[in-house]
């Protein structure tokens, strides 16, 4: 039995990536049922931002209930550390809290830095840790397995979202990581079909997790003008935004965002990118905000149910 299967008790190793905005209860439900695990982000199922700390731990407790209303499959819930071990982090201890409460079993935890305590915490309650580092290395790789992580998520600097700081693609990492480590490792960034799953199987993946190409899904909450731009997008008109570590689709809001950095005007540009995922993303706002997705969309053509990504995919991979 394949590592990831067997580890998270799932049908196919194909995991939807913990995408801020557009990982909603229904998604997250329509991913399980076609075998995979869905993921619940920040800010799932919403369209307005949270007033305070309650608001935001009300809306995951009520978008964790939603999902095992839809789906007796297993998924996950995005665990952010602190961005260190100095004292009291209220965010993260709401969201421990939570997944308490709610005998979430699975957790997508995400960090700067590995925090052995909060691994530690995890672990006592019997929760299974996938850990994905925002800039994967090697070397941080295998501190995640010396803390305990159940597997470890590669990002490739091809991937959507906030991307790595070091320009290091995931077919470059991946085989020096499953090379170093023992614990099953789960490939990210770039993958949308089952040709880059195939080969990332091949260089010793036991799974991958995709954003981008569910993002272009009948189930996702993104917007219609989001979806367009990501299937009329070609790879080469990606644009970079400069000490922003994200890339977007050309969007009105992303080429402003573009040249007020280019112009020195970094501040002026942050209402662009920093509100991108809800303004573009989710609601179409494309002259407001950002599209930031890999720039392998230009691969992606046609919107598909969550069931027929997962069926394409499993039958091109025998892993």
């Amino acid at each position: 039995m394949n590592k990831i299967t067997e580890l998270l008790n799932i049908e196919y190793p194909i995991i939807s990536a913990a995408m801020n905005w557009v990982t909603s209860a229904e998604f997250v439900a329509a991913v399980c049922n076609a075998g995979g695990m869905g993921v619940l982000g920040p800010n799932a199922g919403q369209t307005l931002n949270p007033t305070s700390l309650e608001e935001y731990a009300d809306n995951v407790r009520n978008e964790i209930r939603k999902v095992k209303q839809l789906t007796n499959k297993n998924f996950a819930v995005n665990y952010i550390f602190p961005f260190d071990d100095s004292g009291a982090q209220p965010f993260t201890t709401m969201l421990f809290n939570i997944l308490i409460e709610e005998k979430v079993k699975y957790v997508v935890a995400i960090g700067n830095q590995m925090i052995a305590s909060e691994m530690v915490k995890l672990k006592k309650h019997g929760i299974t840790v996938l850990y994905r580092p925002i800039t994967p290395t090697v070397q941080n790789i295998m501190e995640a397995e010396k803390h305990g992580a159940d597997a470890v998520i590669v990002t490739g600097s091809e991937a959507g979202g906030h991307i790595s700081q070091y320009n290091v693609s995931l077919f470059t990492l991946l085989p020096q990581v499953t090379a170093a480590v023992s614990l099953p490792v789960i490939a990210a960034g770039g993958i949308i079909d089952g040709r880059g799953a195939k080969a990332a199987f091949a260089m010793g993946a036991q799974g991958v997790y995709m954003g981008t190409r569910f993002i272009a899904t009948v189930e996702n909450p993104a917007s219609h003008a989001a979806k367009r731009a990501i299937i009329q997008v070609n790879s080469e008109e990606m644009i970079e935004l400069e000490g922003v570590h994200e890339r977007t689709i050309p969007t009105p809001g992303g080429i402003k965002a573009y040249q007020l950095i280019k112009e020195g005007k970094a501040q002026e540009a942050v209402p662009y990118h920093k509100n991108g995922y809800k303004e573009a993303l989710l609601l179409g706002n494309l002259d407001q905000g950002t599209i930031s997705v890999s720039p392998s969309a230009g691969g992606i053509q046609e919107i598909l149910t969550c069931q027929e990504v997962i069926d394409e995919i499993v039958n091109q991979i025998n892993y």
